[in-house]
């Protein structure tokens, strides 16, 4: 017998800070034990909320940790009946790429939506990210071609990569991001939520759920919610929190999800948004230094992010403070295989390139001195030839 969770939408309440949208989560074990917990999400006051009973954004941020926990789900309050289909197809997606992890639940509704219409216009889940950047730009400019769609807003959420905890950190990476967007005359909206404290779940796994429950509050703003992806489509793998082919199934009958930006890989992105000064100026992607609203400009990731910059012919950019040396590679370390196919990705594109050769015999060490696990393993053995074909899928 399975437990439930029941999601009773609260009044929402408006603050001096926004209109903070609520959702008691009353979870029942399969023993009759109950555990409370609350959902909240703050948001702007200008924009105008759903009505209080309309649960969309809490079915789409409790589906997956329901799956995880065997949880079936009893919604007081309203679903969109495309959510609800779309959310069907969903469950089987994961119960597929993870049938060990999670598990296809019920869902019981007090009332379904029928017959909904979209409003014009989008908006974008902005962090201020290369990935982010390159949708706002190339959607704001018309580089998207007839794909492109009418950005009205980018939404920064307080709670994912910067915890709620830490205040200073967000207010200076709302400041860049806010920066860059203005500079595309496109508003910049802020949300907080305490999503990710509730759950023990991968992120990984998790956080395009997250920012669909996010964005499709703001459904009577715009009608579309783009998620800019990460690895292009010759890089895609499984298991995936956002995904070309499982972001649509978060889409309602008025809020459209859309994953963008999957044609183009990293170093295709930095070298479109490398025209772009502003962006480039105002560009985050760290997340490992001691200061969440900067550049700590020596992380795998801001040094990555300097060689595909150096691919595209800009040696030192002006989201790093300090100038790429070769001391930057030489203690770096590459924590799994996914992240040394990225390095031994831009290996290829530099020669292809003709970056000065320095550069190349640098992240050639890099590389060297970082083996895969595959290779550590004896050659013939069922664990290796598996690693090598995952990695093959990975690469190719």
């Amino acid at each position: 017998m399975k437990g439930s969770l029941e999601l009773l939408p609260q009044q929402s309440q408006t603050r001096d800070e926004g209109v903070r949208r609520c959702c008691l989560l009353a979870q029942i074990s399969a023993s009759g034990e109950r555990t409370d917990k609350q959902l909240w999400f703050l948001y702007p006051s200008a924009i105008a909320m759903p009505e209080d009973d309309n649960c969309d954004s809490y079915l789409l941020a409790v589906l997956l940790p329901a799956m995880q926990m065997r949880l079936n789900i009893i919604v007081h309050g309203s679903i969109s009946s495309a959510l609800l289909a779309n959310l069907t197809e969903f469950q089987q997606v994961w119960k597929k790429w993870s049938p060990e992890q999670f598990f296809l639940v019920d869902i019981q509704v007090k009332s379904i939506r029928e017959c909904e219409t979209k409003v014009a216009g989008a908006i974008v889940a902005f962090s201020g990210g290369a990935d982010a950047q390159f949708t706002a730009y190339r959607h704001a400019t018309g580089k998207a071609g007839y794909s492109s769609q009418r950005l009205k807003a980018g939404v920064f959420i307080h709670g994912f990569d910067i915890s709620l905890s830490d205040e200073k950190g967000f207010i200076g990476a709302k400041r860049l991001a806010s920066a860059a967007l203005e500079d595309l005359d496109i508003k910049l909206f802020t949300v907080s939520t305490n999503i990710r404290e509730l759950w023990s779940i991968n992120w990984e796994s998790y956080f395009g759920s997250a920012l669909a429950s996010v964005l499709c509050a703001f459904y009577k703003y715009a009608g579309v919610g783009l998620i800019a992806g990460g690895p292009s489509y010759s890089e895609l793998f499984m298991r995936m929190g956002d995904h070309p082919m499982l972001d649509p199934m978060l889409s309602s009958g008025v809020f459209q999800i859309m994953h963008d930006g999957c044609g183009f890989d990293r170093t295709e992105k930095i070298r479109t948004l490398s025209a772009w000064s502003c962006g480039v100026r105002n560009l985050r992607v760290c997340w490992e230094g001691d200061n969440t609203d900067r550049n700590c400009g020596e992380c795998e990731k801001c040094v990555r992010t300097r060689l595909n910059f150096l691919i595209a012919g800009v040696k030192d950019p002006t989201c790093f403070s300090t100038p790429l040396k070769t001391e930057h590679l030489k203690r770096m370390i590459l924590s799994s295989s996914h992240v040394i196919s990225e390095w031994e990705r831009i290996l290829l594109e530099m020669t292809n390139a003709t970056v000065d050769s320095k550069w190349i015999h640098q992240v050639q060490k890099t590389i060297k001195r970082n083996p895969p696990l595959i290779y550590l393993l004896p050659q013939g053995t069922r664990r290796r030839k598996l690693l090598t074909k995952l990695k093959g899928r990975i690469i190719h």
